[in-house]
């Protein structure tokens, strides 16, 4: 197995080198800042425990369960979510609806109109579009759902997946799986069908999806990694030069402790695609990492409020509220942590996530917490009827949140595949590349080529 730097100390990166170092192999994670995770962070305070980053993990692979499982003292730390994790809203007019769960409720639903319930019945019977045409996600869910469904259902789940604009992401990039159920099957109906018997007839032990989290937040999962990583992972590093050479990468770097130089057969860089560019790479390198396409990547701010239970009306029975576009509202989304998970508010109180910003309204994201409350208290006030004065209040703020797969994404993938073509050794990895979920980073890394 070839000796392998990695840098960046993100889920990606950390979950590379510990299938490595738990095959036998040879790898050092160099990490910038003086911790691990990247965005997936969690802050305990008294009994109030806020995610900065992802609040979940959709386990949905006996794959991904087996390497929870083998990193040293983390099964035992795992939580699954309650029930209501099945029970989201979507609002409209103003107020909080439940998503239809099945075929009696999708009928009574208020949150499209008959004639929209009507529209994609029609859906089975719509051709699949040309391969060679690539559509955005609003155009797709209109031509085949209608737009009531896009409006009220998809616009909505953009917004909370990507903090993203459905009208430029692209469908093929950004939703893979959607793209591949019309192209596979000639549509969405047409492929769950094909799907669900498919999975019926499999053979061997049937795998339970759930979500999961752990009993000190996401952040418990990395620092699990790092703990196991022990010295193969360096912190506070700053990465002096990177450098190929005939016999692999020579990679110099300064620690608070003096300065380091190690010759590697591989370089995976887990960087965000946003800071490639300040690495020290050769000038050559730097000239083609300088030319990638440009991946948006919107401002979003985190804020984590602490309530008491009998100053909000709506039950937060589920796992949260997603806010459509139309419905002109100041912020994405509000999740409902304490509802899914224990030991996230003191008895009594509850705990509310909310999302502001994206590529909806950049404008309304901001580092200020005091303007951001100004913001969100008014919105949770008219949708959930939240009064009184939040009993906690915590803030992040995210220059550069989610990576944006929009139209053309394709050139990006095309641009980091003839980098790497010119610079054997060398992968460029992350979720600008892979997708943005924490499972779709873990099963990229799961199935990288060592």
């Amino acid at each position: 197995m070839p000796k392998t730097c990695i840098i960046g100390a993100g889920i990606s990166g950390l979950t590379l080198a510990w299938r490595i170092k738990s095959q036998g192999g040879e790898c050092r994670v160099l990490e910038k800042s003086s911790y691990v995770g990247g965005a997936m962070r969690s802050h305990r305070q008294g009994e109030y425990l806020a995610e900065e980053g992802p609040n979940s993990i959709l386990l949905n692979s006996a794959e991904i369960e087996a390497f929870l499982y083998s990193i040293p003292k983390l099964k035992e730390r795992i939580i699954e979510a309650a029930p209501e994790a099945k029970k989201r809203f979507i609002v409209r007019n103003g107020k909080p609806h439940p998503v239809p769960m099945g075929p009696i409720s999708a009928i009574t639903t208020p949150l499209w109109s008959f004639g929209g319930k009507l529209r994609v019945l029609k859906e089975p019977f719509i051709k699949a579009i040309d391969p060679d045409t690539e559509e955005s996600v609003a155009n797709f869910v209109r031509r085949r759902l209608g737009d009531q469904l896009y409006r009220y259902a998809i616009n909505p789940l953009v917004g909370g997946i990507y903090a993203g604009d459905p009208e430029k992401l692209s469908l093929r990039y950004g939703f893979p799986k959607l793209y591949a159920l019309e192209q596979e099957h000639g549509g969405l109906i047409r492929g769950a069908i094909a799907k669900m018997r498919s999975s019926r007839a499999a053979q061997g032990p049937k795998f339970r999806k759930r979500i999961i989290s752990f009993k000190d937040g996401m952040g418990e999962f990395p620092d699990a990694i790092a703990n196991a990583l022990d010295d193969s992972l360096q912190l506070n590093v700053s990465i002096e030069s990177i450098r190929k050479s005939d016999s692999g990468w020579q990679v110099e770097w300064q620690t608070p402790k003096g300065s380091q130089s190690e010759s590697f057969d591989k370089l995976v860089v887990t960087v965000p695609a946003h800071r490639l560019r300040k690495l020290p790479f050769e000038e050559t390198l730097a000239k083609q990492l300088d030319a990638l396409p440009k991946i948006d990547y919107p401002p979003v701010s985190v804020l984590s409020l602490g309530v008491k239970k009998e100053d909000v009306s709506h039950p937060m029975d589920g796992f949260g509220a997603l806010v459509p576009e139309c419905e002109q509202r100041n912020i994405l989304g509000v999740l409902f942590p304490s509802s899914l998970f224990n030991d996230r508010a003191p008895e009594g109180e509850a705990l509310l996530t909310v999302f502001v910003g994206g590529e909806r309204q950049p404008e309304l994201a901001t580092a200020n917490t005091d303007q951001l409350l100004a913001t969100v208290l008014p919105e949770l006030q008219s949708l959930i009827g939240m009064a009184g004065k939040p009993t906690f209040v915590h803030h992040k703020h995210w220059d550069q949140a989610i990576a944006q797969y929009k139209l053309g994404y394709g050139k990006v993938l095309e641009a980091i595949d003839q980098i790497e073509a010119t610079a054997p050794g060398l992968c460029l990895t992350g979720n600008y590349r892979t997708g943005i979920s924490v499972s779709y980073c873990i099963e990229a890394a799961l199935n990288h080529d060592l």
